[in-house]
């Protein structure tokens, strides 16, 4: 075992005490000048539970799991809320504020339906923050940074989750956040009147605005924390994939990232998986239209004063027929991202993409977005397949599906395999029972998955000397790392998928 707080948790297991999401289309390069001058002299600073941000101070607090602990910040606005004359627009910088702001509550996930996934934590359209955990002990520990862009289709879903913000991963030696953006229609709506407005003459992009600006957050910010701004490494999972993906493909988001992860998300680069300006505009008047406001006198006013809630049963309706994606503007996303991978115009950083045994429907994007980018980047390209089930499922015919991998990834096995989100994912391997136990092999895998993506954050090469020797991937060798019970460097990864019991 490589962490004491396995030996506790192992122990607690056997015990059986444990049971069973004005323009600032620029980067505020001022503001990041600004926290370099000034990082020599705070270098020194202890990490306590008030960290002073460029913006003000933030109070966080003490979180353990497992033996390990961190100091965690709910809730840190990195934008101001896109509320009123600021919906559909891009992100502006967030207001200071005096005094010591609290950072203990989640804060609201931004407008969608209801789901799995952040229950319970209310929904409004003031959404637009980040929370961090942190290990560091003083500012000039210069941790790698690991930001998480959440899952859920562009749609649904929240940074908001103890599964994402558990101490293991900073334990390993990074700095960890995660982000809210905007989702849904509130996010990538277009429209031509919003187009029009615009000083690019584009819409539909605001998500992926809100992510960069994540970005400049951690620029003019990290240090504080203990994190290094040089060394970022971006990731996310199914719609968190698309959204890393997206970042890039931006021409906007140069320097603000040096690595990234795409896991389980990687249909974006697909040949067919575009939407153009002009097609996103046509949806957006057809949804102004099932609000009865397409013909008003002023249609940005009229679609601004009406209840996100409508925007989003209007954008459902099958007469709108409105589906988030990333569009193709000729700004923020200047081509296709297959166009873009395909001409080396993606950002020329280490990448590790992957998916997991029972995603059959990836079978064909991961070794495509490999490819591409091993071919076109200089930056070298590694490749996985998850195929670990935790214990219960194990006694059963179902295999590792979508989303499985993220307990382990962060460490969070024994709060993350029981959650809602990965209950009602488990459907998609075959699994059956609800009832889920996990055992001292689950906790390894876990310290074995994040100590990889940690390595990976630190070098830009996840091998770990005497844990797994994790190959380069190209087109011509065709090799992976299976990450199981054992980690098995095999060799093509399209045989990897296999077709879920029943389906």
């Amino acid at each position: 075992m490589r962490n004491l707080g396995y030996i506790v948790l192992i122990t607690l297991l056997t015990a059986g005490l444990l049971s069973a999401c004005s323009d600032n289309e620029q980067a505020p390069r001022a503001a990041i000048q600004e926290a370099d001058s000034t990082a020599e002299a705070s270098a020194n600073v202890t990490i306590d539970f008030v960290v002073e941000t460029q913006a003000g101070a933030v109070r966080g607090e003490l979180t353990s799991e497992g033996g390990v602990s961190a100091k965690i910040f709910r809730g840190i606005p990195y934008a101001e809320p896109p509320l009123g004359d600021l919906r559909w627009q891009p992100p502006q910088s967030a207001l200071s504020w005096s005094g010591v702001r609290d950072a203990i509550e989640w804060p609201d996930r931004c407008p969608q339906r209801s789901s799995s996934m952040g229950t319970g934590i209310p929904i409004s359209e003031d959404c637009l923050y980040l929370n961090l955990v942190t290990a560091a002990q003083t500012a000039n520990d210069e941790l790698p940074v690991m930001v998480f862009f959440h899952g859920g289709g562009l749609t649904i879903g929240t940074g908001n989750s103890d599964i994402y913000n558990h101490p293991m991963l900073p334990s390993k030696g990074i700095v960890l956040v995660t982000v809210n953006s905007r989702l849904g229609p509130m996010g990538y709506l277009a429209h031509p009147a919003l187009s029009s407005e615009s000083a690019h003459g584009v819409s539909g992009n605001y998500g992926t605005l809100d992510l960069k600006a994540s970005l400049e957050w951690v620029q003019g910010n990290i240090r504080a924390f203990g994190g290094d701004p040089n060394n970022v490494t971006i990731f996310g999972e199914s719609g968190g994939g698309t959204k890393t993906i997206s970042q890039m493909s931006s021409p906007l988001t140069e320097g603000l990232f040096h690595k990234a992860i795409v896991e389980s998300g990687s249909g974006l680069v697909a040949p067919n998986r575009a939407t153009f300006l002009e097609d996103a505009e046509a949806i957006g008047q057809k949804l102004a239209g099932q609000l009865g406001i397409e013909n008003s006198g002023n249609v940005l006013a009229a679609m601004r004063a009406v209840s996100w809630e409508d925007i989003i049963a209007a954008a459902a309706s099958d007469e709108v027929g409105f589906s988030a994606s990333v569009v193709v503007d000729g700004y923020v996303i200047p081509d296709t991202v297959n166009a873009l991978f395909n001409q080396g115009r993606q950002r020329d950083i280490p990448l590790i993409v992957g998916a997991n045994t029972g995603e059959r429907s990836l079978q064909t994007s991961v070794p495509l977005m490999a490819n591409i980018h091993s071919r076109t980047a200089s930056s070298d390209t590694f490749v996985y397949n998850f195929s670990h089930l935790p214990k219960t499922w194990r006694e059963e015919p179902c295999i590792a599906f979508h989303g499985l991998e993220l307990p382990y990834v962060f460490g969070s096995v024994p709060v993350g395999i029981p959650s809602p989100t990965i209950l009602f994912l488990s459907r998609g391997g075959g699994c059956e029972s609800r009832d889920i136990a996990v055992d001292e092999i689950d906790l390894s895998v876990a310290d074995n998955t994040s100590t990889l993506w940690a390595q990976f954050a630190k070098t830009g090469n996840p091998s770990v000397e005497g844990l797994a020797e994790w190959p380069t991937y190209t087109e011509q060798n065709n090799q992976y790392l299976d990450i199981g019970a054992t980690l098995e460097a095999k060799a093509g990864i399209e045989n990897a998928y296999v077709t879920p019991p029943g389906n």
